[in-house]
């Protein structure tokens, strides 16, 4: 129902009061001329009243509206035109000059705050890690693409983050921001390719919220930030086990060198077969650390950013040949033979000679320590073509197999062997003479991603191993990047 008017009382006392008087008159037995006369000077004062009230009206809101368009130019930073002094009319047409002349900046602000909108929700969208605002209420309000895709929905508005989470220790994060508190951990999600381990950032934030009859107010919410911080977490982890690592297989020799030194100081000196054998022992465990020192050092070098790959031909032939020379002692030793094949007629290749010497030496020095004795390690050469999913054309490619007859390495401890340090346990393999670094096929790995090339192990236990070494015929130079797996 319609509210009752100051205006609408005022046409009713216009129309009803002269009436209302003439009326009452002709009751009281008045004379009709008199009643005429004193109802035309009631309708005459009721007019003068109506006007008189639409005139002071007219000037209020004449005076609001003065007051609205001064305003309007103080928001906009810039003074109001001069009022012109006069009439009614002069002031009308003054506020009319007045607005139209605002209206071109207050269209160019409203486009600009539209533009700055929409580049913000883009600055916000190309973050490419998942984002998320939520208010007093824990619901969602705004949203990146990213955590869209983060949670395979399409939009997050609205959603709490109950339903987004069922980690106790980020809905505790959340909890807190809201109170007032930055929290940031580490937490393992389950992902589609695998667990991976997110930073979560959780921090309070003010709110500017504007409710259905436009009025703004401001409330306690909270933006959480989800970074993907698993190649970083995993290299430190790599980092601290490498060190511990590396200083329990350097202890190890120099443990018994230590005590070598002191047993032949104790007085076994001049006992000349332990001198010997202690001297065996020292010398043995010297030529260890200086193999390890080896290892750490092209390790070292593969994984620096700064390490250059030298492209030049390289004949696997001689390269083969000269490795086959250097193992000469050891083959004689154990009654072994390096064989080399050359099946595909393939020769010369564009590659880095100190590279694949690198990996080619530990590949048969691996072979030389686990073939049985009296059998042949053979290294097999075939040109192949290459593709991969990021080059589906193919090219000319080498396939170098490096096969020994020995022990094998078991199916459980196939793909760790390429990590840094780890061995197979020796007393599977029946002799211990030749222990190695467990650097080796890490060094083998890391040498041929800079190289683009890839390995594989195919062995069988207790029957022998077979290395797979593909590479491109004409590799690229480039600078090789610092590992970030084993």
């Amino acid at each position: 129902m319609r509210r009752v008017t100051r205006h609408d009382l005022t046409c009713i006392m216009l129309i009803w009061l002269p009436a209302m008087i003439a009326a009452g008159l002709i009751a009281a037995g008045v004379e009709s001329a008199l009643v005429l006369s004193i109802a035309g000077i009631a309708a005459g004062v009721a007019t003068w009243a109506y006007f008189a009230f639409v005139a002071r009206e007219r000037a209020a809101w004449m005076n609001n509206l003065d007051a609205i368009v001064t305003g309007l130019w103080n928001a906009l930073g810039e003074p109001a035109p001069q009022r012109r002094e006069g009439d009614a009319r002069d002031r009308a047409a003054w506020l009319v000059e007045s607005l139209e002349r605002a209206s071109s900046p207050l269209a160019t602000r409203a486009a600009q705050a539209a533009a700055d909108k929409a580049n913000l929700r883009s600055i916000y969208d190309a973050g490419r890690s998942p984002s998320f605002v939520t208010d007093t209420a824990g619901k969602v309000v705004i949203a990146n693409t990213a955590a869209g895709s983060f949670f395979s929905r399409p939009s997050l508005v609205g959603r709490s983050i109950e339903d987004l989470f069922t980690h106790a220790e980020v809905i505790g994060q959340h909890a807190a921001a809201l109170a007032g508190e930055t929290r940031v951990a580490q937490v393992r999600l389950s992902r589609p390719e695998g667990l991976k381990i997110f930073q979560v950032i959780a921090a309070p934030l003010a709110l500017q919220l504007v409710s259905q009859r436009g009025e703004s107010s401001q409330a306690r919410g909270a933006v959480l930030t989800l970074r993907d911080v698993t190649d970083l977490a995993l290299a430190v982890q790599l980092k601290t086990d490498f060190v511990a690592n590396a200083s329990h297989e350097l202890r190890t020799p120099l443990s018994s060198i230590r005590a070598a030194v002191e047993t032949l100081a104790d007085g076994a000196w001049d006992e000349p077969p332990m001198r010997e054998r202690l001297a065996r022992m020292i010398s043995g465990n010297v030529a260890r650390l200086e193999e390890m020192v080896r290892d750490l050092l092209d390790l070292s070098r593969l994984e620096s950013p700064d390490a250059p790959v030298i492209i030049e031909p390289v004949s696997l032939r001689e390269t083969i040949d000269s490795l086959t020379e250097s193992f000469a002692g050891v083959c004689a030793e154990r009654h072994l033979e390096v064989v080399p094949e050359f099946a595909g007629g393939i020769d010369t290749i564009d590659s880095d000679r100190k590279l694949l010497t690198l990996v080619l030496r530990n590949l048969i020095d691996n072979a030389t320590k686990f073939a049985y004795e009296g059998t042949p390690v053979r290294v097999r050469v075939d040109a192949i073509d290459l593709a991969s999913p990021a080059s589906p054309s193919r090219r000319e490619g080498v396939r170098i197999e490096v096969i020994d007859r020995g022990v094998g390495i078991p199916l459980g401890h196939q793909q760790r062997v390429f990590e840094r340090f780890y061995q197979v346990d020796p007393s599977r393999a029946g002799f211990t003479a030749r222990r190695g670094t467990g650097l080796g096929l890490a060094i083998v790995k890391h040498a041929l991603k800079a190289l683009g090339g890839t390995i594989q192990v195919e062995s069988v236990w207790k029957e022998g191993t077979r290395m797979i070494v593909e590479l491109p015929v004409q590799a690229r130079a480039e600078t090789p990047q610092p590992a970030s797996a084993s």
